[in-house]
């Protein structure tokens, strides 16, 4: 009977101190948990008049900014003052079959990528264009099958471009740009993002801006489509526009956002927390 019930003594304590040290997990545990959880934000950090007619789409390079208009870029030096302009982005030919407008666009390597928009949506026809991004200068054009195209952003590890077939949905339309922008399986979105204007791809995420009631900025993670609403790009009820992600001293996220007076344009630098 002694060993019986120092057997069943042994037990009863292991399970208790088996329970402690559940509880004492869980106590200890949860606020990392919490912390771990916890949605990242966007928080302005500084701000900038950007330059004047250029309030589509913004993209970084080494020594400066590409904007894009309407129907125009520009590349400026780090203060946003312009140092070189292609006026006319959208070649003649184009422009013939209603192409009309430049979205926001991104660099890689020695290229600018963009989007040139025809309106007539339901076509399903829009186009993405290649520039030298020193010089401006038109190097091709690629039709694509999307309805819409107000972004282009290109991951320059693995060449994967990534837009969106109309203005708001839960997924991102992927193109293979080694492969002469063939198609591959969209990534699916955890949420429906309404009204997106740009994006660009950084620190393994897509980062998007919107120009949606609060113009609310987004990530996306590449490796799952979980979307995070990381707060307004502020100036409502102007417009969100283009967006740039790089890694600065001002912030990781440089949004364009247009005044309610419709002039002038912001460029607001967002770190994230």
């Amino acid at each position: 009977m002694r060993g019986s019930e120092t057997h069943l003594a042994t037990v009863l304590c292991s399970r208790r101190v088996v329970a402690f040290l559940l509880v004492l997990v869980l106590v200890l545990g949860a606020p990392h948990a919490a912390a771990a959880g916890t949605a990242p934000t966007a928080t302005l950090a500084s701000e900038q008049q950007g330059p004047e007619g250029y309030q589509q789409g913004v993209a970084r390079l080494d020594d400066g900014w590409i904007f894009t208009g309407t129907v125009t870029m520009g590349r400026t030096n780090e203060q946003l003052k312009l140092v070189k302009e292609n006026i006319q982005p959208i070649p003649l030919e184009w422009k013939r079959k209603g192409f009309n407008h430049v979205g926001d666009p991104d660099v890689a390597g020695k290229f600018l990528y963009a989007p040139l928009e025809q309106p007539t949506y339901e076509r399903g026809d829009q186009a993405m264009a290649r520039y030298n991004a020193k010089t401006l200068k038109l190097v091709d054009i690629v039709p694509v099958t999307q309805h819409e195209a107000s972004f282009v952003t290109v991951d320059p590890k693995t060449m994967i471009a990534y837009s969106m077939d109309r203005f708001g949905g839960d997924a991102l339309l992927r193109y293979d740009l080694r492969k002469q922008w063939a198609p591959i399986p969209p990534l699916t979105m955890s949420r429906f993002v309404d009204k997106v204007q740009g994006a660009d791809v950084a620190d393994g995420a897509v980062w998007l801006s919107t120009s949606d009631d609060t113009n609310e900025l987004f990530r996306v993670e590449l490796k799952t489509g979980q979307v995070d609403d990381l707060g307004s790009a502020g100036h409502v009820p102007g417009e969100g526009e283009g967006i740039d992600a790089t890694n600065l001293k001002s912030g990781l996220l440089l949004v364009l956002t247009i005044d309610p007076q419709r002039s002038p344009n912001w460029f607001g630098h967002f770190r994230i927390t």
